[in-house]
């Protein structure tokens, strides 16, 4: 069966062919794909699946139940799995919000959409977004999400018939307005197929759950810290003014948990609301996150932005193909956040443009691809003396360290993450070969396609207010 799209970056092949295990196989199955054929022409306004992208901001994979964690933070997530295709390791494109989503939404690589809190620039007006592919073929598009980076200043608005800011840090409250946006249309008897986009900040820090949830991972804590984890105590921990000890990480650990319980209430009862509606079982349904988050793997806590290592780039990435396609199916391959958008599109019947670096998903589905040929590109959201972007492959990741002090080698890491999968030891001195196709197979990836400037903008009061009580300014 095709495991790949014939849009696989030219780079990611000559990667493949030096490094993959299953060289001849895969190389086989290029070359067939090569020959198929064109995507069908965009469809009618009533003739596509209504869509349904869920993004949970700063969601790690190994912290619910059907990536395999125990403490019971998803019921209803886990629940959802058994409709849906599994994708157990999906590598976001950046550690940060409006990178990830940016790359999410139009399938292009940071380096090239625009979009970057760094230098505080918005989504380049010339980059297409799904929603906008989608809105020219029919399709109605709403999108409701949290605020701070995805206030549509940034530019991912683009596409969207509307587009709202939800307060607070609550997925029910954003699930309901996105019910209630779908209401509307069904009481208008609207004929277009929809494109929904949720998104929450819920599991973002600070952690504020309810009581009753914390206290179902909390475990009897009475140590120092407060129920609620604010930034003030992220910050001071991660300055080192306050030391924790285990008891108090497994506290911290707990609410976030906790919120992640929070979160998957409203989600269960939003896809009940679906069913009762009749459009559960023929919407596409995605549910994925911008990124992870750092819990003391690599010396910080609650936080994220910082690295490259996997807690911050590895995500959940779940897909609920309409009629029940591929239920229940695992991936265990490699997949890309810039993946996402292409495989709306082809369930869609909508040709993507040409933009798109992606590819689509579903013959992974199909054929339960143990492995892929695709590469993930990733990059830090900062404005430095130098690009820190890392490239990783089902064995290895060439990073950048993460600090780089005067005088300090700025050689790049490279990790074996089957023997190393917690990245704490650089093996570059010792696969020279493997470093050097990375590096190059890297820059022909980055140099494939345009940078886009994307216009910089001005926060708002209410902008820099909402970024504020998120942590990214003090």
């Amino acid at each position: 069966m095709n495991q790949l799209s014939s849009r696989t970056h030219p780079g990611e092949f000559r990667l493949a062919r030096r490094l993959s295990k299953t060289l001849s196989t895969l190389s086989a199955i290029v070359l067939a794909v090569s020959g198929c054929a064109a995507p069908p022409a965009a469809p009618g306004a009533a003739d596509g699946p209504n869509i349904l992208l869920i993004s949970i901001d700063t969601l790690r994979p190994d912290h619910l139940g059907c990536y395999g964690y125990g403490p019971p933070t998803s019921p209803a997530l886990d629940a959802f799995r058994s409709d849906a295709v599994l994708f157990t390791t999906a590598i976001a494109q950046a550690p940060s919000t409006l990178h990830s989503h940016a790359s999410i939404l139009t399938s292009m690589l940071p380096h090239h959409h625009g979009a970057g809190w760094g230098g505080k620039t918005r989504l380049d007006e010339s980059a297409v977004s799904v929603a906008e592919v989608l809105r020219d073929a029919g399709y109605a598009t709403g999108a409701f999400t949290g605020p701070g980076q995805m206030d549509p200043i940034f530019g991912l608005d683009q596409g969207f018939d509307h587009y709202e800011k939800v307060g607070g840090q609550s997925f029910r409250q954003t699930s309901q307005r996105g019910l209630e946006w779908i209401e509307q249309r069904l009481a208008g008897e609207e004929e277009k197929p929809f494109f929904l986009f949720l998104h929450t900040y819920e599991t973002h820090h600070p952690y504020s759950p309810p009581p009753e949830l914390l206290a179902l991972f909390d475990g009897g804590y009475d140590g120092p810290l407060p129920p609620s984890i604010d930034l003030d105590t992220l910050r001071a921990i991660n300055r080192g003014d306050l030391e924790i000890d285990d008891a108090d990480l497994a506290h911290i650990v707990a609410a976030y948990d906790a919120e992640i319980r929070s979160m998957d209430v409203a989600l269960g009862d939003l896809l009940a609301a679906l069913r009762e509606r009749g459009l559960y079982e023929d919407t596409l349904i995605v549910f994925t996150s911008d990124h992870g988050e750092e819990f003391g793997e690599h010396g910080v806590v609650g936080w994220h932005s910082h690295t490259l290592y996997d807690e911050l780039l590895r995500v959940p990435l779940l897909i609920k193909y309409p009629g029940g396609r591929h239920a229940g199916a695992t991936v265990e391959g490699q997949v890309r956040s810039i993946d996402i958008a292409p495989s709306i599109l082809a369930v869609a019947a909508v040709e993507p443009p040409d933009s798109f670096a992606g590819v689509d998903l579903e013959p992974l589905a199909e054929s339960g691809a143990a492995t892929t040929q695709l590469a993930a590109v990733s990059r830090i959201d900062r404005i430095w003396n130098r690009d820190l972007t890392s490239i990783r492959t089902e064995q290895w990741k060439l990073m950048p360290p993460p600090k780089t002090q005067r005088g300090q080698s700025r050689s790049l890491w490279l990790f074996d993450l089957e023997a190393d999968p917690g990245e704490h030891w650089d093996t570059a001195s010792s696969h020279l070969t493997v470093k050097t196709e990375l590096e190059e197979t890297l820059a022909a990836i980055v140099a494939s396609r345009k940078r886009l400037p994307g216009e910089q903008v001005a926060p708002t009061k209410t902008t820099l207010d909402d970024l504020r009580k998120l942590g990214y300014i003090e």
